[in-house]
């Protein structure tokens, strides 16, 4: 089973996020066509219409050429950036501050600020801040009808860009708390699935060795009880009595092995489930060919007396 990487966490949907710029898009060609022929306001209508149509290439550029589902923070910063450009320039041609519109200037970075890393998020805001402040000073006049001409206070202009600031400040602030914590809760909650996988891995494997306890046992009764015949038929003879009793010890012990793992399939080794120094590994080790082997095993462990401990492995024995 694979789970996210971490990286995995600041990065976009590519179909959410190309559906919301969708929406944005056809919202903004029926402002286009309702100011032009509803309204009959001037302004630069084939402008605006030329940026909506590179806008739409970007968007089937994004659908069909990149293949990864999830958009890493570096193409999402790259794409978000594109937005704020791409609306700034929209806003730049009909009306600037004075466009209603101009609230929207800061989704894409608020958007980042729950999805992005913070360096995204930061890249976003200053670019945003520079778009805003650029438009409060230059900018073409809203559409208007021809006998009216639309103006306002320039302190009201002011006031409104530095309250767009301070709500892309406090919206970007509680996005990135917001993003943080369900980041936390989405590690969480994947390590606990990788958790789970691995308990159910060991369940899986429980079962097999009970399976396999319960396959084995009718060939080792079988073996212990032809070595027990042979025992009784060759008892006498020196040269063989002491491999036959080896035989017969060992089947033993393999049969109470398998009754363990036909009863609790997960029992632990109470070996392998502890932590040992090198020395108790290399006893554990000799300990087994002892009962097999007529040689004799002298263990030096003057240089080990540092009683390091090492992690439990199976694999070492």
């Amino acid at each position: 089973m694979k789970f996210p990487e971490t990286s995995k966490l600041y990065s976009l949907n590519k179909s959410t996020y190309s559906n919301l710029r969708w929406i944005a898009y056809i919202g903004q060609l029926f402002a286009i066509l309702i100011v032009e022929f509803f309204f009959k306001f001037k302004f630069d209508y084939f402008i605006c219409i030329l940026i909506l149509f590179f806008s739409v290439l970007t968007n089937l550029y994004l659908i069909f050429k990149i293949r990864d589902n999830q958009l890493n923070h570096f193409v999402s910063t790259i794409y978000l950036s594109f937005d704020i450009l791409q609306l700034g320039l929209l806003l730049f041609l009909t009306g600037g501050i004075t466009n209603p519109f101009i609230m929207l200037l800061i989704m894409p970075a608020v958007f980042s600020s729950q999805y992005l890393s913070i360096w995204s998020s930061v890249i976003l805001v200053v670019l945003t801040i520079i778009t805003l402040l650029i438009l409060t000073f230059f900018y073409f006049d809203l559409p208007h009808p021809g006998s009216l001409n639309f103006h306002v206070p320039d302190y009201y202009l002011y006031s409104i860009t530095v309250s767009i600031l301070i709500g892309l400040i406090f919206l970007v602030y509680f996005g990135f708390k917001f993003g943080t914590e369900s980041r936390i809760r989405k590690k969480a909650y994947d390590k606990m699935q990788e958790i789970m996988a691995k308990e159910n891995e060991l369940l899986s494997l429980g079962g097999q060795a009970a399976a396999a306890a319960h396959s084995l046992g009718t060939p080792l009764s079988t073996i212990l009880l032809t070595a027990k015949e042979l025992q009784k038929e060759f008892g006498n003879n020196n040269k063989i009595k002491k491999d036959l009793d080896l035989l017969v010890s060992q089947s033993n012990r393999c049969s109470d092995i398998l009754k363990k793992l036909s009863l609790n399939p997960n029992v632990a080794d109470e070996f392998i489930d502890s932590n040992f120094t090198l020395n108790d590994y290399i006893n554990e080790i000799i300990r087994s060919y002892l009962e097999i082997s007529d040689k004799k095993f002298v263990i030096n462990v003057e240089q080990f007396k540092n009683p390091v401990k090492t992690y439990k492995s199976a694999e070492i024995i």
